[in-house]
């Protein structure tokens, strides 16, 4: 039952402000009309009179897919394997070359081209280039990306059709000029880059190969086989000692010590003995019969031509990549696909005239609603009001 009441008495409060809002308009009915008409017949005479109407040209290009190559590029041109799951790190090379492109559209750089080219500040009574450069960038140009088709649309806005198609095929222009200034630049750092490795790997490889003939200079041209012969030869004297010992065991057992050939026999293996303590021990570095530090001579021989072989396999990856970079360096080949050239422009694309119209004849019959309305039931009481306080 409550709020049934509460219903009807909120009802009747807003047919009574309804009514009040519809006596204000008839109270002033005729200013209203009069007043939105005049405001008509302004917005029509600027709509069609005055406001110069605009022609729209615009262009579709496609992304090559081809910027500068850069490190990732030189790898893969030059026959080397690429890195695995680089490009979702790195985001699609297309869409990339879009945002690019958009960019050197809407730069100052550009735009400031356009406008001197055309000779856009005294067309648009432009005071100053900055001005310029963000009104045309803001309403006399658009920039609009296709990812799903790699594409990308410009359209210039201008009161002359054929002003507005050469606008946009300067700009095609000057994308295209900028964007193979920048893949030149680009590829002369990474060239510049990769010839400071490859003249650091050459000067590498020199050191290497100069250690290694210093080393085989000084221990001969193969350590490692002279050292595996002299173990062969040591172990054979080693065995023929041996052999000897044997032969004078059964020497004196048949002869007497005195007799000369126990003593030769002696002899013999006191020399054996001697010839293999020098091999094992001798610290002449002239002798390529010796055994002691044989192991780290070695070794050293081994790191030495590791060495040697790694800075030629440096050299041999680093070759091609050089030779791609100096390539890209000197490329200066078009990298703007147009898929559909600006055509001239037949009829204006804004202002819409009558929507202008409507729009301006709308918003004034609102506007003096909204006036009214507040002048009778706010500001009239409240003068009213203050009169009497004055009065009082």
């Amino acid at each position: 039952m409550s709020q049934t009441k509460n219903k009807d008495i909120t009802e009747n409060i807003n047919e009574s402000t309804l009514t009040k809002y519809l006596i204000i308009f008839l109270k002033h009915w005729k200013v209203i009309t009069f007043t939105t008409l005049a405001v008509g017949i302004i917005m029509v005479i600027l709509a069609f009179f005055v406001i110069k109407p605009e022609y729209l040209s615009s262009t579709i290009i496609k992304a090559s897919g081809k910027t500068s190559l850069g490190l990732g590029g030189l790898l893969s041109s030059a026959g080397i394997p690429d890195l695995g799951g680089f490009e979702e790190l790195t985001g699609s090379v297309m869409n990339k070359e879009l945002a690019l492109y958009e960019e050197i559209l809407q730069s100052r750089r550009c735009l400031e081209e356009v406008i001197k080219k055309y000779d856009l500040m005294k067309v648009y009574n432009y005071r100053f280039m900055q001005d310029a450069i963000k009104d045309f960038r803001e309403n006399k140009t658009y920039v609009t990306k296709n990812l799903k088709a790699g594409t990308i649309e410009v359209g210039v806005f201008d009161i002359d059709p054929q002003r507005a198609k050469e606008i946009v095929e300067y700009m095609i222009e000057l994308l295209n000029s900028i964007n193979i200034e920048m893949n030149v630049q680009n590829a002369k750092i990474t060239r510049e880059f990769i010839e400071g490795r490859y003249k650091e790997i050459k000067n590498d490889l020199k050191k290497a190969e100069d250690s290694l003939k210093y080393f085989q200079e000084r221990y001969g041209f193969a350590p490692d086989i002279v050292t595996k012969t002299v173990v062969q030869s040591t172990v054979q004297l080693e065995a023929d000692l041996e052999s000897e010992k044997i032969k004078l065991e059964l020497l004196r057992k048949a002869l007497s010590p005195d007799e000369a050939e126990v003593k030769l026999q002696e002899a013999k293996i006191a020399e054996m003995k001697k010839e293999l303590e020098n091999i094992k021990k001798s610290n002449d570095k002239t002798s390529s019969l010796r055994l002691k530090d044989a192991p780290d001579v070695v070794l050293n021989y081994l790191r030495l031509t590791r060495d040697v072989e790694i800075q030629n396999k440096l050299l041999t990856y680093i070759i091609p990549i050089y030779e791609q970079a100096k390539i890209e360096e000197k490329k200066e080949m078009p990298s703007v696909i147009v898929l559909d050239y600006p055509s001239l422009p037949e009829y204006k694309k804004r202002p819409k005239r009558i929507i202008l119209v409507a729009a301006g004849m709308l918003a004034t019959f609102v506007l003096l609603n909204i006036s009214f309305i507040l002048y009778e039931i706010y500001i009239k009481n409240l003068l009213s009001t203050i009169k009497k306080v004055r009065d009082k």
